[in-house]
């Protein structure tokens, strides 16, 4: 276990909060932890059919366009459940039916307390999309198989795409 002994706020943004740590450890040593604090995201496998809805979007981090199930940020005080709720509208512009929660993962432990929820659905009413001001994505559909197939070429990297995959397998659910 590491005891804080004392925080330096460096950022606080829209997405991320970042701080630097000073902590002590069992045997006495102190070092320092910079830390992203996040409010987690939500992720879905939205089936309507054989197909699974897929969205494309360009991550400025990384410079290039990535494939993957829509997701979004949780807000401040947010329930994850809601959160999935709408997200699935805003990205795919339908409403989720037969929803199911299935666990979530820690994508980068090492520095980030992000923690992105994973979920199951059905295609339910179509409501339309209404993207965030700054949001721009294109729908796509795929077969099961054809993800599967692009996660193994590594046309797909994108981790909770990847894990979201996993844990349908896991559970039996495909196309």
């Amino acid at each position: 276990m590491e005891k804080q002994i004392e925080r330096q706020e460096i950022y606080n943004g829209k997405v991320i909060h970042v701080v630097k740590d000073e902590v002590e450890l069992d045997d006495g040593t102190r070092t320092l932890r910079e830390v992203v604090i996040h409010n987690g995201g939500v992720c879905i496998a939205l089936r309507n059919g054989e197909y699974y809805y897929m969205v494309t979007q360009y991550r400025y981090a990384l410079g290039k366009d990535m494939l993957e199930f829509p997701a979004g940020k949780i807000e401040k005080g947010e329930d994850p459940d809601e959160a999935i709720l709408r997200e699935v509208v805003e990205e795919t512009g339908y409403e989720a039916a037969n929803i199911r929660k299935l666990g979530s993962i820690i994508p980068t432990c090492g520095y980030c307390t992000e923690r992105i929820h994973l979920y199951f659905a059905e295609t339910g009413r179509k409501l339309g999309q209404h993207f965030d001001p700054d949001e721009r994505l294109d729908l796509k559909k795929y077969t099961f198989q054809e993800i599967k197939e692009m996660i193994r070429s590594g046309e797909i990297d994108d981790s909770k795409t990847i894990a979201l995959m996993y844990r349908l397998e896991m559970e039996g659910i495909d196309g």
